[in-house]
């Protein structure tokens, strides 16, 4: 009986990509991403880029509401309030022109939402949300950033 059970258990993980992919999010993971920084990004400045998953539903709203330069000027506070199995965040730093390795977003089970917020000196909300199943690349441009498939 127990090896029925864990045939079907592989016949149906690998029925698909994204059945495969939806199985490795349940339980944990990690989320590809690449980059690339324009040679006069952020106006010529050094951009922080955070990533935030989230593991309590509660929080998601609030953090959605707020642009990166909130998350920014209150992110101490913010994960001072919070247990580490509400809220992780994964960040860095990266100046124009820099050339950056393939990057990866580690998660464990039970992750709500995944929200990147990039700290521009430029007006604007410069927050995504993003897919855990889904990798993509980043594009740090002068006053923006944009998120496309790789």
């Amino acid at each position: 009986m127990a090896w029925t059970t864990l045939l079907l258990l592989v016949v149906w993980l690998s029925t698909g990509c994204s059945v495969a992919k939806k199985t490795r999010s349940m339980f944990g993971g990690e989320l590809p991403f690449t980059v690339t920084i324009a040679g006069d990004a952020n106006e010529n400045s050094a951009i922080a880029v955070d990533v935030v998953v989230v593991y309590n539903q509660n929080i998601v709203e609030p953090l959605m509401k707020m642009s990166a330069a909130e998350w920014f000027k209150t992110k101490n506070q913010f994960l001072s309030d919070h247990r580490p199995d509400e809220v992780v965040v994964q960040g860095w730093e990266w100046t124009p022109n820099n050339v950056v390795p393939d990057q990866r977003v580690m998660y464990s089970a039970g992750a709500r939402k995944f929200i990147l917020f990039a700290d521009y000196s430029t007006e604007g909300a410069h927050r995504a949300s993003l897919d855990p199943r889904q990798p993509f690349h980043l594009y740090l441009d002068t006053l923006e950033f944009k998120k496309v498939p790789p």
